[in-house]
């Protein structure tokens, strides 16, 4: 085997492990700004309370200061309960979203083993698994040409083709995903 078939036969074999390495460290991104995202949502939550707190203690303290009856100081509790309700309720639906299981970096996830709920993500994910298979069927062929002495011509541009291809897959795969998390976004 000549430096040449050594070096077709490394690309081969490195285009689908790049392709997968960078899929993972995608989902690891993905996962990444989701927490920061999360974390975001519960910050807003807790100030939100805070002010719905805050404003519920300066208003329980101006209606003493002008409450004529007793039945009206009753009526000004009970709202201010009501609103420190609400602001606890916020808190604790935000530790409980903070809470939830982070997700991670699993063969399934990786390959959208998963359902999808939406028509167009179950298709751009079939077209994520040709495109899987054209690479491995690429990267297959690759290896026998660098096998049988293929032309170095040949073995540069099955390689830059089989890189193409993972490029594709990746780039599907991202929009599987987008498309499904979209929906479940417009659903809430």
């Amino acid at each position: 085997m000549s430096a040449q078939d050594v070096v077709a036969v490394s690309v081969a074999v490195l285009v689908p492990v790049v392709t997968a390495a960078a899929g993972v460290v995608s989902l690891l991104v993905q996962d990444r700004r989701m927490r920061r995202s999360r974390a975001g949502r519960r910050q807003l939550a807790f100030e939100d309370a805070t002010r719905q707190v805050t404003f519920a203690a300066e208003w329980w303290k101006a209606r003493q200061l002008i409450a004529s009856t007793p039945e009206t100081l009753h009526d000004a509790t009970t709202v201010a309960q009501r609103w420190l309700d609400e602001a606890s309720e916020r808190v604790n639906t935000a530790e409980r979203a903070g809470a939830d299981g982070e997700p991670q970096v699993s063969v399934s996830r990786l390959l959208l083993l998963y359902r999808f709920r939406h028509r167009s993500a179950k298709v751009i994910r079939i077209g994520f698994y040709g495109a899987l298979g054209a690479m491995a069927y690429g990267s297959l062929g690759l290896l026998g040409q660098a096998q049988d002495g293929g032309t170095r011509g040949d073995l540069v541009w099955g390689a830059l083709w089989t890189l193409l291809i993972g490029v594709l897959a990746l780039f599907l795969r991202f929009w599987a995903v987008s498309a499904d998390s979209a929906v479940q976004r417009s659903d809430r």
